[in-house]
């Protein structure tokens, strides 16, 4: 699997290739630990080049998707091919994980859910 990070207003971009399966979860485990490490807590898959999910594979994206809540972040799947999108609805990983259509659905989706915890954050010191 190959992995490029690319950073944009807070908001932690990982374009994805190959296949996300057992025998690749490892490295992709390890990026997102020196992400949330450094405080990126806000991370989109960028899944176009991904051909292949096996459950292990979904599993991740559900923990992830699950730790990074509870640290107050957000995991967004998008660029899901026909079958990789058929596995998350068949097993309704889709409700647990935000899956988007495009990067800029992504980023959208992202930026309001920033604004929105800000939002919150002030009325909570007033």
């Amino acid at each position: 699997m190959e992995i490029k990070v690319e950073l944009d207003s807070d908001i932690i971009f990982l374009k994805l290739s190959g296949s996300l399966v057992a025998s690749t979860l490892e490295q992709l485990k390890s990026q997102i630990q020196k992400l949330v490490d450094k405080k990126y807590v806000n991370i989109v898959f960028d899944m176009n080049r991904i051909d292949f999910v096996d459950s292990a594979g979904l599993g991740l994206c559900i923990t992830t998707a699950r730790e990074l809540s509870a640290i107050s972040g957000k995991l967004v799947c998008y660029g899901l091919n026909d079958n990789v999108q058929k596995l998350f609805k068949m097993t309704r990983a889709d409700q647990k994980v935000a899956v988007m259509a495009s990067r800029m659905s992504s980023f959208e989706y992202m930026l309001s859910r920033l604004n929105d915890d800000l939002h919150g954050a002030s009325v909570l010191h007033e």
